[in-house]
């Protein structure tokens, strides 16, 4: 679970106490790391559709000094830096002020948006801004439906940074967002067999044989598996938009989740998701009957064919194949044997006739 932003106990300690509050504060978050380094990862790639314009309409000025009103030094920074204002004049402003001015010297061009956006340090904005806000928003602006390969480098590093044991920024232990088995219980096992390339699949099983051969005892886990299929494979082979599981499983893991998202119900998901659905079943196809169909009281009337109406089988000792080899004598339902019956008697077949003609006579 992610920490709300970070206030400090008293605001009026020296600079380099409160900066290692927020030190300590950031190291503690495997949560407040991986905002930290989407952000500046974010910046770097340019996109279009995460540009300083747009991220000042999301976090204008106000929003981010008011962010850090406990900061008086990082105000100060940012203030002179982009207004010019001497630092012991621009330090003594409240929030506000600050704010007014540095929106006042890029509206009149003074200074262009990129400036403004690079003077907030992603860490720090991590550390002081709602963190869940800025993750939203990215959920938001990424166009999961454009499977562009700049967009496939990000959500394959952001894949791996979100099972990554060690961040990025400074390169100290964390504890991972999510475990290889929550990354890949999250993928739908249709779309990862239909995306994954057969040979990732067959080195992933041959791997897992290997090692069941030579070390039996030790268990086999999921994160070997995606040290074969990497991040950065998942995201060239899958369409991103049968990613966004992985995103709704951080999203909880992070406690980003506001409970106001709408989730689709499993037809929708079919719809968005890039494999076909199953095929609806063919009425043509004989299937199987449902026992409680065949009850004596509503089931299918079924007719059975008498076993006089078909061909009698072949013995392979019949009379036209030689003597037979069966004895009588030891066989005692051969009798019964409805094919094996011998012809009636002289006195039987004239009593058989007489009953022939006196059913003919009554017809």
């Amino acid at each position: 679970m992610t920490p709300p932003p970070l206030r400090h106990a008293d605001p009026s300690r020296p600079d380099d106490r409160l900066a290692a509050d927020a030190s300590a504060h950031l190291a503690k978050s495997s949560g407040l790391q991986l905002v930290a380094e989407l952000y500046a990862r974010l910046r770097d790639m340019e996109f279009p559709w995460w540009t300083p314009e747009q991220l000042r309409d999301a976090f204008p000025a106000k929003d981010r000094m008011a962010w850090l009103a406990e900061r008086p030094d990082i105000r100060q920074r940012i203030t002179t830096q982009l207004t010019g204002l001497a630092p012991r004049a621009a330090r003594n402003k409240t929030p506000e002020f600050q704010a007014q001015l540095i929106d006042s010297v890029i509206d009149e061009g003074d200074i262009s948006l990129d400036i403004f956006e690079s003077a907030f340090e992603p860490t720090d904005v991590a550390v002081y801004a709602p963190a869940a806000e800025i993750f939203r928003l990215f959920r938001r602006r990424m166009p999961w439906d454009d499977d562009a390969t700049a967009h496939q480098d990000l959500v394959g590093w952001l894949i791996g940074a979100l099972l990554a044991d060690k961040s990025s920024l400074d390169g100290t232990a964390r504890t991972p967002i999510l475990t290889a088995l929550q990354v890949r219980t999250a993928i739908d096992g249709r779309v990862w067999h239909s995306r994954v390339p057969l040979h990732v699949r067959v080195a992933i099983d041959d791997a897992r044989f290997a090692a069941q051969r030579e070390r039996p005892t030790e268990p086999y886990g999921v994160e070997r598996d995606l040290a074969i299929a990497t991040p950065a494979l998942i995201a060239a082979s899958i369409p991103l938009r049968d990613l966004t599981g992985v995103m709704d499983a951080a999203t909880q893991a992070l406690g980003f989740d506001d409970g106001t998202s709408v989730r689709p119900t499993a037809r929708e998901a079919g719809t968005r998701s890039s494999v076909a659905p199953r095929p609806a079943a063919d009425d043509s196809v004989p299937r199987a009957a449902d026992p409680e169909d065949l009850s004596w009281s509503g089931g299918p009337e079924i007719e059975i064919q008498s076993a006089h109406e078909t061909e009698p089988p072949s013995f392979a000792d019949d009379e036209t194949s030689g003597p037979s080899t069966r004895d009588p004598e030891r066989d005692e339902m051969e009798h019964t044997n409805p094919w094996r019956v011998p012809a009636l008697s002289g006195d039987l077949a004239q009593i058989a006739a007489d009953l022939r003609d006196e059913l003919k006579k009554k017809e």
